[in-house]
C-alpha cells in the first residue's frame, strides 16, 4: 500500500504534468491527495467502487472532463455544480435517484451521460445546457421525457433507450440537428409523425417496443445508416422500406413476421441484416442483390 491506502497495481495514472488522473480499480473512497491539484484537467475514477464523492471534488475547477461512471454513487453533491469548465460529465451506470439542480449551471458541457441510474426524474436547469450535443438518460425509470429536453436543439445524439416511456412528445421533433436516436427498450405502440423532420438521422432506434406497424414517416428519412427494430411486433414491412438505400445495418430480429418484401433487395449497401426469431417460412430472391452483406 502507499501512503493513500492504493495498492501498487492501482496507482494512478498521472498524465501530461499533473493535467491529468486516472484512478480505476477498487477505490471505496475518493484519495485525499487530489484536492491538492488545482490545475486538474481530466479526471476518471471510473469501475470503482465508491458511494459518494465529497463535496471538495467541486473545487477542482479547472475540471473539462470527470468520469464517475460504474461506481456505486447514490447521490452526488451540490458542488459539482462549481465545475463550469465541464465539457464532459460521465455519471453514467451508478444508483443515483437524483442530480442537483447546480448541474445547470455547467453550460460549457457538451457530453452528459446520466444513463443507467435510477432517476424518476432529472432537474429542469439541464434545460440551461444548450451547448450539449451528446445526452445519455436511458436505463433510468422515466416515464415522461423531460419538457427541457426541447431547448437542448444542438443536440446530435439522444438515447432515452430502457426507460418507461409510453408516449412522445411532438416537439421531439424540432430537435432537427439530431443524428442519433435511440428510443428502444420503451413501451411505445405508437411514434409522432414530428419525427419525420428529423431528416439528418443516420442511426435510429426503435426496438423492444409492443410497435406493430412502422410509421410512414419512417420512410423520409433517406439518411438513415442503421436502423434497429428489433424485439418488436412487427406482422408485415412496407414496401418503401426498401428506399432507405444509404443503410448499412438493418435489424428486424425478433418480431413476428412472416415475410419481407422483395424491396429490400433495393438496400445494396447493407453489410449487416438480422432477421432471425421471426416466423418466416421463405425469403425473396431479391436478397440476393444484397452482395455487400457481411453479416446475415
Amino acid at each position: 500500500m502507499d501512503q493513500n491506502g492504493v495498492p501498487p497495481r492501482f496507482l494512478p495514472y498521472v498524465l501530461d504534468n499533473g493535467k491529468r488522473v486516472v484512478l480505476n480499480g477498487i477505490l471505496r473512497s475518493v484519495p485525499g491527495w487530489l484536492k491538492n491539484l488545482s490545475g486538474l484537467t481530466e479526471l476518471d475514477l471510473s469501475g470503482n467502487l465508491l458511494t459518494a464523492v465529497p463535496e471538495w471534488l467541486g473545487n477542482l475547477t479547472a475540471l473539462t472532463a470527470l468520469d464517475l461512471s460504474d461506481n456505486q454513487l447514490t447521490a452526488v453533491p451540490d458542488s459539482l455544480g462549481n465545475l463550469t469548465a465541464l465539457t464532459e460529465l460521465d455519471l453514467s451506470i451508478n444508483q443515483l435517484t437524483a442530480v442537483p439542480d447546480s448541474l445547470g449551471n455547467l453550460t460549457a458541457l457538451i457530453e452528459l451521460d446520466l444513463s443507467s441510474n435510477q432517476l424518476t426524474a432529472v432537474p429542469d436547469s439541464l434545460g440551461n445546457l444548450t451547448a450539449l450535443t451528446e445526452l445519455g438518460l436511458g436505463g433510468n425509470p422515466l416515464t415522461a421525457v423531460p419538457e427541457w429536453l426541447g431547448n437542448l436543439t444542438a443536440l446530435t445524439s439522444l438515447s432515452l433507450l430502457g426507460n418507461q416511456l409510453t408516449s412522445l412528445p411532438e416537439w421531439l421533433g424540432n430537435l432537427t440537428a439530431l443524428t442519433a436516436l435511440d428510443l428502444g427498450g420503451n413501451q411505445l405502440t405508437a411514434v409522432p409523425d414530428s419525427l419525420g423532420n428529423l431528416t439528418g438521422l443516420s442511426e435510429l432506434s426503435l426496438g423492444g417496443s409492443p410497435l406493430i406497424s412502422l410509421p410512414e414517416w419512417l420512410g423520409n428519412l433517406t439518411a438513415l445508416d442503421i436502423l434497429r427494430l428489433r424485439n418488436n411486433q412487427l406482422t408485415s414491412l412496407p414496401e418503401w422500406l426498401g428506399n432507405l438505400t444509404a443503410l448499412t445495418a438493418l435489424d428486424l430480429s425478433r418480431n413476428q413476421l412472416t415475410a419481407v418484401p422483395d424491396a429490400l433487395g433495393n438496400l445494396t449497401a447493407l453489410t449487416e441484416l438480422y432477421a432471425y426469431n421471426n416466423q418466416l417460412t421463405a425469403v425473396p430472391d431479391a436478397l440476393g442483390n444484397l452482395t455487400a452483406l457481411t453479416e446475415l
